[in-house]
């Protein structure tokens, strides 16, 4: 129920630092999320930005090492790897600087991988200033039924779940089948 505000750069690296100190995490720049294609010039330009590795579908890759091979016919989600920390005392500036690169080529998100727990999303864009909740820019496929961004996780957008009532098919259970 409250207004979902834009997150300055100083709020997203204060609510990194509140993790438990010794918390490995990884700071990533969410290049693309659910389009389709190879990226094939995309990660070669990245690679030639300096960045060493990507995480593509949940899977890290080596850029110019690794040989990536990506299914241009389906969705995908690029994450680049800006820089990887443990959280402790003294990091704030190059957590600010890893921040600020993120958010650039990531058009205002910024991913958080932490090591062994729940990965976090910040939005320069929006993002609750209480709970710290934030959301990616919201398009209009967001609101469609029949994308899977915009469809309902329950029914994927049909409007109606196909499921067996138990009580229909056998209805005395005294009985055997």
């Amino acid at each position: 129920g409250k207004k979902i505000e834009k997150q300055t750069i100083d709020q997203i690296v204060d609510s990194i630092l509140e993790l438990e100190e010794g918390t490995r995490i990884q700071v990533l720049a969410p290049v693309v999320r659910g389009r389709k294609g190879e990226f094939v010039k995309q990660l070669e330009d990245y690679q030639k930005n300096g960045f060493i590795r990507a995480r593509i579908d949940g899977t890290m890759y080596e850029l110019g090492e690794d040989e990536i091979s990506i299914d241009k016919k389906k969705k995908h989600n690029v994450d680049l790897v800006v820089d990887r920390l443990v959280i402790k005392d003294g990091i704030r500036s190059r957590l600010t600087e890893s921040v600020e690169t993120a958010l650039k080529y990531a058009n205002g998100l910024v991913g958080v991988d932490v090591v062994g727990g729940e990965p976090l999303l910040y939005s320069q864009n929006y993002a609750c200033p209480d709970c710290g909740i934030s959301i990616e820019e919201l398009t209009p496929r967001m609101f469609s039924f029949n994308n899977p961004f915009g469809a309902c996780p329950s029914c994927t957008g049909l409007g109606f779940l196909m499921k067996m009532d138990e009580d229909l098919i056998i209805p005395d259970k005294d009985k055997t089948l």
